[in-house]
């Protein structure tokens, strides 16, 4: 019996046959560099703050991101390149500090991120390449329409910040733009 049970392993694989590869629900990167807003149709990085908020107008390094796409997630149409997924940033996620407010604005920081493979709803976004032209939103509070961008003033793409601590506003309330990840800033 040991013999038939080689015999057929040995026949199995000459023929080329192999196993399955491993399907993985994990979130895998799909794109990486700037997280950007467009302020007068130019990319321009947005920085952290002491605190790890996202914050737009200060000093400081622009962060580089990395948008993972999570399989688990429904929306994710790969072959359209439109993801649902998470951003990091480091190790650490991007993450929405009021997602179940009823009231705009929403503000990011970054923080440990709550799962390798089904981000909370406070760090859940959507990155398209095709139709959306690499645009990237936060998928929103619970029972929202799921594409939140940053606040703007008017149609030139300026971001809306906090007076005193500049911290970037998310939301659409009023005009909003989406959030891109590029390779270089204006």
């Amino acid at each position: 019996m040991k013999s038939t049970l080689a015999l057929a392993t040995a026949i199995f694989f000459a023929l080329g046959v192999q196993a399955a590869p491993a399907t993985s629900q994990d979130c895998y990167t799909v794109h990486e560099g700037y997280f950007a807003v467009h302020p007068n149709g130019q990319n321009k990085g947005v920085t952290l703050n002491q605190h790890n908020q996202v914050v737009y107008g200060k000093e400081g390094t622009p962060i580089q991101v990395k948008f993972q796409a999570c399989p688990s997630l429904l929306g994710n149409w790969p072959n359209e390149d439109i993801h649902v997924g998470r951003i990091l940033v480091g190790s650490s996620c991007l993450t929405i500090d009021n997602p179940n407010s009823a009231t705009e604005p929403y503000f990011a920081n970054v923080a440990a991120c709550s799962s390798n493979a089904t981000p909370s709803g406070a760090q859940t976004w959507t990155y398209g390449t095709s139709d959306d032209r690499g645009v990237v939103y936060w998928r929103g509070p619970p029972n929202s329409a799921g594409h939140i961008g940053y606040m703007t003033f008017d149609g030139t793409g300026t971001p809306m910040v906090s007076k005193a601590t500049r911290l970037l506003k998310i939301g659409c309330d009023t005009q909003c733009v989406n959030f891109s990840i590029v390779p270089q800033l204006d």
